[in-house]
């Protein structure tokens, strides 16, 4: 639980990626990218092939529209068996849909990114955030590679299989931008509180306003009227209110950023179990006691549908970050959307009702979901918003 997390102790984050991005936008701001520039122009450790006409730029790898393919094997056994970043991706960069076509979360999109801070800035990835990001924070307890001095003081992962708690090995990945940051929840308040000041922490700045500014409004989603990504962090508006989060699972643990920029607040949650719903659970109370939704639920009011005019959104979909180029893709999330005589399709045990093109709404008036046709008109993708997204396989 969460008293399992003393401050002094460190936990995995792949909130990681929110670090990544935020290094990437300290580059935006002193000039030295651009971020609707081809990627290939800052890149010499490693490049994108020209699978596509159209070049990934920083905006895709921040927004997860680059379409790059979620291939396994990026876990290693130990430290020692970890290579350059750039040498890791050179034949792992597999291109599965044109930029900005779709979002789908991409681990090799920010570890991408990791590479790119490496070759702008001539620092490998952890001294760059050490120096330009931790040490201006006074974050004096998150690393990479923690020193031996304090491999004590970094907490166990834990499960629970079969009725039983079991300990769970530290995982070591190659993709470090992505997934391999340990911090103190102390650290990350003082991480937090530097975004909810637009870049400041004390007399102190990471970011300049516009960048920071630029950095937490949505850039992309699958649907207009559905919260998709910032450059980095995930959108939500639960209750109505304007929030960045950004979520992490590694073995044995779960975590949960959450900042809501209009109220000057956030939390920060991390606890044992991969996947676990705590963090989220957490979440909807601190959200529900502090900030109600006073909304009044509205039942949808339908377009005139037709079952025939409905089967278009009939289907079956797959979480997106499966591995496409793979000749068996591994662990998949199937999901099934099928269509009602009601004029109403069923989906994830619930039935949708759709009340303007290609978004639907619970029946009950709560819950919403969004459909994304491709330019013959054929549904290729439909999301509850942000990271959850599914592609449609047939």
């Amino acid at each position: 639980d969460l008293h399992s997390f003393p401050t002094r102790r460190s936990s995995d984050l792949h909130i990681a990626k929110l670090m990544t991005a935020t290094a990437v936008m300290q580059l935006v701001d002193r000039g030295q990218v651009e971020l609707n520039t081809d990627v290939n122009q800052y890149l010499h450790s490693v490049k994108v092939p020209a699978t596509y006409p159209q070049p990934i730029t920083l905006t895709h790898l921040l927004t997860h529209t680059g379409g790059l393919d979620e291939i396994p094997g990026r876990q290693v056994a130990s430290t020692t068996e970890q290579r350059p970043l750039g040498e890791f991706l050179f034949d792992r960069l597999v291109r599965v849909h044109p930029p900005g076509e779709i979002t789908s979360y991409s681990t090799y999109g920010i570890a991408l990114a990791g590479v790119l801070i490496e070759d702008v800035s001539g620092l490998q990835f952890e001294p760059y955030l050490e120096r330009n990001v931790w040490n201006p924070l006074s974050m004096h307890r998150t690393y990479i590679n923690v020193p031996d001095s304090m491999a004590g003081d970094v907490a166990e992962g834990y499960a629970y299989e079969d009725g039983r708690v079991e300990k769970v090995p530290h995982e070591i990945y190659q993709t470090t931008p992505a997934s391999s940051i340990m911090s103190t929840a102390a650290d990350m308040a003082r991480f937090m509180i530097a975004h909810l000041q637009d870049g400041r922490l004390d007399d102190v700045r990471i970011l300049s306003d516009a960048a920071a500014q630029g950095m937490h409004r949505q850039q992309a989603t699958v649907h207009p009227m559905l919260p998709g990504w910032t450059l980095g962090f995930q959108v939500s508006d639960v209750n109505g209110l304007r929030i960045i989060e950004h979520g992490g699972d590694i073995g044995g643990f779960s975590s949960l950023l959450v900042l809501l920029p209009d109220e000057n607040t956030g939390f920060f949650v991390v606890h044992h179990r991969e996947g676990a719903n705590l963090r989220f659970d957490l979440k909807r109370r601190l959200l529900d006691r502090y900030f109600p939704d006073r909304r009044p639920v509205r039942t949808p009011v339908p377009r005139f549908q037709s079952t025939p005019q409905l089967r278009r959104f009939a289907g079956t979909y797959r979480a997106s970050t499966f591995c496409h180029s793979c000749n068996e893709p591994g662990n998949v999330q199937d999901f099934e959307v099928t269509v009602n005589n009601d004029g109403t399709i069923t989906v994830w045990g619930q039935k949708w009702v759709e009340v303007s093109p290609l978004y639907f709404v619970g029946v009950d008036g709560r819950g919403r979901i969004g459909f994304k046709q491709d330019s013959r008109g054929r549904i290729v993708a439909m999301s509850g918003g942000s990271w959850r997204v599914v592609e449609r396989i047939r």
